[in-house]
């Protein structure tokens, strides 16, 4: 088995650790050390299978060994040995291209998840399979035309702003930034910069009254209530002395319907964030195939269930 993630994965561990208990084989890599730190060695047999190995450092794996893939969250593939510039895009292009298209390439593998499979599923993609499936979700623009920016978020003030992608990001400096959900200043709105690049906005959800993490894995869900006794817009920059994390539960049709949006994406594992309001609705925000579940306060059960639908391609 290839746990493939970054050098620093806590969650990982808590699988790897559970791997390891039950004696299954596995090993760790990080794809986006390839190629300046992870070896790939893979040869075309006549029974039209790569055979070679994946290897980082004293780690290595046979790829006719591999019968399932945990695809956390590995880093970043960075060429360092070409230089900055078009030599170094086109190493790292190739490299992801080579990497990637050897793991797809392999027979029968159990994935968690498929990153072709996650990267399809994006924010707006998410959000029309919410309203395609039932699920109430905030309204929502996308867009670059700072006129209708402007309209909505005159109509939804106030309107709060996300990132389409990853919530980090490192500037040219090398400096990494986290950016949570903020407020749209007032100066923000239609302003002609808005043009310059895609923008997610939101009607704010108003009277929150708590929020869920719910880990699903296959058809298995794991609720989480987070409450939080302070003002906070994110919660993931809420403040943990302000924070309490509870088991939960959600209506049957409820967890029916996300197990069935999860399955839709092709997603073994998924992790969804839903806001519950004080008038009872829930709606739903975002799921994301690599999200954070170790902080759950069952998180040995999602580790266990992981583990099982992972091993049972292995045995």
């Amino acid at each position: 088995m290839l746990v493939a993630t970054g050098p620093v994965d806590p969650t990982a561990d808590l699988v790897i650790t559970e791997l390891n208990r039950r004696r299954i084989p596995c090993t760790r890599i990080d794809p986006g050390a390839f190629p300046h730190d992870v070896t790939l060695d893979a040869r075309l047999a006549d029974d039209g299978l790569w055979h070679g190995r994946l290897a980082q450092g004293t780690r290595r794996i046979a790829l006719e060994d591999i019968r399932a893939v945990y695809w956390r969250r590995p880093t970043t593939t960075r060429a360092i040995a070409t230089p900055p510039g078009p030599d170094r895009d086109f190493a790292e292009r190739e490299a992801r291209l080579g990497l990637s298209g050897i793991l797809a390439a392999l027979p029968d593998i159990t994935w968690v998840n498929d990153p072709a499979r996650a990267a399809a599923c994006t924010k707006p993609a998410q959000l029309a399979a919410f309203r395609a499936a039932g699920l109430d979700t905030p309204d929502t623009w996308i867009g670059n035309a700072p006129l209708a920016h402007g309209r909505f978020c005159a109509e939804h003030a106030p309107a709060i702003g996300k990132t389409l992608g990853p919530i980090t990001h490192t500037d040219v400096t090398g400096t990494r930034h986290v950016i949570n959900t903020t407020r749209v200043p007032d100066a923000h709105a239609g302003h002609p910069r808005v043009a310059s690049t895609a923008h997610l906005v939101q009607a704010e959800v108003q009277e929150r009254a708590f929020e869920y993490r719910v880990a699903v894995v296959g058809e298995r869900l794991f609720v989480t209530e987070i409450h939080v006794d302070a003002p906070y817009l994110d919660i993931r920059a809420a403040p943990d002395e302000h924070t309490t994390y509870r088991p939960g539960r959600l209506s049957t049709e409820l967890a029916r319907r996300i197990v069935s949006v999860t399955r839709g994406f092709g997603l073994a594992f998924a992790a969804w964030d839903l806001i519950a309001t004080r008038d009872r609705r829930i709606l739903a925000l975002e799921l994301n195939p690599g999200g954070q579940w170790a902080f759950t306060p069952d998180h040995h059960h999602v580790t266990s269930a992981l583990a099982d639908h992972l091993e049972h391609t292995t045995r």
